[in-house]
């Protein structure tokens, strides 16, 4: 991988930005691109929590309507990712963050999930970036 990538890093936690920056083939999406390639291949990890899953899902569905939303979802669905679902560890993981910076639920669990595997977070928020600034998770900036 480039120099963009944290060296330390194996395993690496997506975002909605990350999901919605691929699919519409904003500024970045080649860096998601990658990191799929790279996971195709077995080497690293992506990860992706179902409240992020969620995020994209509801954006698409208020902007494209239902029937492309869930062509969206299936489509994800698909890529090499492992989809965390938020168990008791993760969701008071989230919580935390939540409880002390201000971001959105879902931005919180990609956090958290980031703390509890030591991952780097796929984003170009930047409330996330912020977070990151402060809680020292890695970031793998797409903007």
């Amino acid at each position: 991988m480039s120099s963009d990538y944290p060296e330390s890093a194996g395993d690496y936690i997506l975002d909605a930005y990350a999901v919605i920056c691929y699919l519409e083939d904003e500024t970045g999406a080649e860096k998601v691109a990658e990191l799929l390639q790279k996971a195709r291949e077995k080497l690293i990890k992506l990860l992706l929590t179902w409240v992020n899953l969620d995020e994209v899902y509801y954006r698409v569905y208020r902007r494209n309507g239902e029937i492309e939303a869930k062509k969206v979802l299936e489509t994800v669905k698909k890529w090499p990712v492992e989809f965390l679902v938020g168990d008791e560890e993760l969701t008071l993981a989230a919580a935390k963050v939540k409880a002390l910076h201000l971001l959105s639920y879902a931005d919180a669990f990609a956090i958290g999930a980031a703390l509890q595997y030591k991952a780097t977070v796929v984003t170009g928020d930047p409330e996330i970036k912020e977070a990151s600034n402060k809680l020292g998770f890695p970031l793998l900036w797409l903007k």
